[in-house]
Parts: structure tokens; C-alpha cells; sequence
């Protein structure tokens, strides 16, 4: 299923026909979730379960703090179930390196 015209401003770095709503979920849901505006969010809302929408949430490390903490909120989230809200691993327990 391609994608409507009105969102290809959000996918500038990839050829936008060869786009799949179905196939390239995660990558769409990804992008527009941290750069849509109204109308790709609504775009989302329609045409993406909760249950899908709530994969790419939870587990993206892409999406920003403040998409994070807003998505968070929309689903009355714990900030600890959304890895975007998470210190990076390579920070985690250590303070620096010990070599």
C-alpha cells in the first residue's frame, strides 16, 4: 500500500514510491512519530493499531525524549517501558572504562 502524497516531506533521505505502509511500518511509524505534523499523525492514528504504534514506542532508540515523554503521556505510559527514555547501554553501571 504506497503512502499518500501530502507525507513525502517526511521521508526526504529515501526514494518515497518504493515506500510500503504495510511492509515499512516500523520505518514510517518511526519517522512520522517524531517529525509529523497534524495531519501525518492523524494519518497514523487511522491507518496503525494501537498494538503497532505501541511497538515502535516502546522500542525504538531513534525517537527523542520529547517524542518519548509525549507518547508516554498518550498512552499513560512508565517512562521505563520506552527505550528512547532509557541512557544509552555503553553508560549503564560504569562511570568510564576500566583499562
Amino acid at each position: 500500500m504506497s503512502l499518500p502524497v501530502f507525507l513525502k516531506k517526511f521521508f526526504w533521505d529515501v526514494p518515497f514510491a518504493a515506500l510500503d505502509a504495510r511492509t515499512d511500518s516500523y520505518f514510517i511509524l518511526e519517522r512520522l512519530l517524531e517529525y509529523g505534523d497534524t495531519r501525518a499523525i492523524g494519518w497514523v492514528l487511522q491507518q496503525y493499531s494501537d498494538e503497532k504504534r505501541l511497538e515502535v514506542i516502546k522500542t525504538s532508540p531513534r525517537l527523542s525524549a520529547k517524542t518519548g515523554y509525549f507518547w508516554c503521556y498518550y498512552y499513560h505510559l512508565k517512562k521505563e517501558d520506552l527505550r528512547c527514555l532509557q541512557p544509552p547501554s555503553h553508560r549503564r553501571g560504569r562511570e568510564h572504562w576500566n583499562y
